[in-house]
């Protein structure tokens, strides 16, 4: 599951896009490797490609919006447009806001039913063999 196209990318960066992608498979690769960064995140409390249908136009734009970033790495163009590095930023700062919590994707599946990333594990072992009281004297 892409959760973004080829054609939505053609859309977004416009007549310049053929300027930057001689191929569409760049185009694709870019867009994979934008898709990588938002699951990498993401992957942390949601389950991964996300699915639900509610959030797909947000994580749409910001994979556009990522992928833009790397088109200009392509296109040689030099240094990112004012406007795209803040727009990249802000993908970014909610990308970290939604690993820490302060984010939600309503309808996406969580990684662990919610316990937003904490665990708990029970064991059982023997009875201590160097406590405080054994080693008393020593």
């Amino acid at each position: 599951m892409s959760y973004a196209s080829v054609e939505d990318l053609k859309a977004r960066r416009g007549p310049i896009y053929a300027n930057i992608y001689a191929v569409d498979t760049a185009a694709a690769d870019d867009l994979a490797d934008a898709q990588a960064e938002i699951d990498g995140c993401l992957g942390k409390r949601y389950a991964v490609p996300v699915a639900a249908q509610s959030v797909q136009p947000l994580l749409r734009g910001w994979t556009l919006t990522l992928c833009e970033e790397r088109s200009y790495s392509r296109g040689g163009a030099g240094s990112l447009a004012e406007n795209v590095i803040a727009r990249v930023a802000k993908v970014r700062e909610y990308l970290a806001m939604a690993m820490r919590g302060e984010f939600q994707l309503l309808g996406a599946e969580e990684q662990d039913g919610g316990a937003n990333g904490t665990a708990i594990a029970l064991f059982e072992s023997d009875e201590p063999q160097f406590t405080k009281d054994k080693l008393e004297g020593y």
